[in-house]
């Protein structure tokens, strides 16, 4: 069994959520510099980089990420589906309409996007694409057993859309009888996975932070070692 990373690690000017803070790692003690010990200062809000987004961040009443168990957070038969998309363009119903989601607990979105992390982090944070608020409505009716999706955007809804933003988070993490149970969004993913490559589990590890929302987390993929080269995504 290999484990491969699913997550980007958090550090100085790590892609935010515009407007909110921007992550800063500062040194405080330094060996270099004589001192006995090394210590840094970490001011990070906890929308940047990969993070994952609880029914809290927009229904106040609901459960926030600390409130979840390691076994709620490990998704079987998870799912990396291509569906590339320009700026601003949404995951349609059509989009997904016709892939086979049986058993998958965990749906990510492979857009494409991604590359402009690297190579244009401005176009990454102001010209995102999303997902439709009536995809994300199919998914829970049609798919209950799906508890998480995921996306390599620095949001699942697109940028500068803030109707689009609260309806799709709503959508997502309502509680309501004609769905499934509430859903767990993670955003700024790396899905540079080839989505041939079958994985047989995620686990995501939040930061464990009493009282906030969402967190900043690492996310690992579990494969079948002869299923994997070492080209598609860093191992562990």
């Amino acid at each position: 069994m290999k484990t491969v990373i699913l997550s980007y690690p958090i550090e100085n000017n790590s892609p935010h959520y515009i407007g909110t803070t921007e992550p800063s790692l500062e040194p405080l003690t330094q060996i270099k510099n004589g001192d006995d010990y090394n210590t840094y200062e970490i001011t990070v809000g906890n929308h940047s980089g990969t993070h994952i987004d609880a029914p809290k961040h927009f229904i106040d009443t609901d459960k926030s990420i600390a409130d979840y168990s390691p076994e709620e957070l490990r998704f079987k038969n998870p799912i990396v589906l291509d569906c590339p998309k320009k700026p601003y363009e949404l995951i349609e119903i059509n989009d997904i309409h016709d892939a086979n989601l049986d058993k998958c607990e965990c749906l990510l979105f492979k857009t494409g996007f991604g590359i402009y992390r690297e190579t244009d982090l401005q176009k990454y944070l102001t010209k995102s694409p999303g997902i439709a608020v009536e995809t994300v409505a199919w998914i829970r009716k049609k798919h209950p057993e799906i508890r998480c999706l995921g996306i390599d955007t620095i949001s699942m809804s697109r940028y500068q859309d803030a109707e689009n933003a609260k309806q799709t988070h709503i959508t997502g993490f309502e509680t309501n009888p004609n769905y499934g149970e509430p859903l767990l969004f993670i955003e700024d993913m790396n899905l540079g996975i080839d989505t041939k490559i079958k994985l047989k589990e995620v686990m995501v590890v939040p930061w464990q932070i009493k009282g906030i929302d969402s967190a900043p987390c690492t996310v690992m993929g579990f494969v079948n070692q002869n299923t994997i080269k070492k080209s598609y995504v860093n191992l562990l």
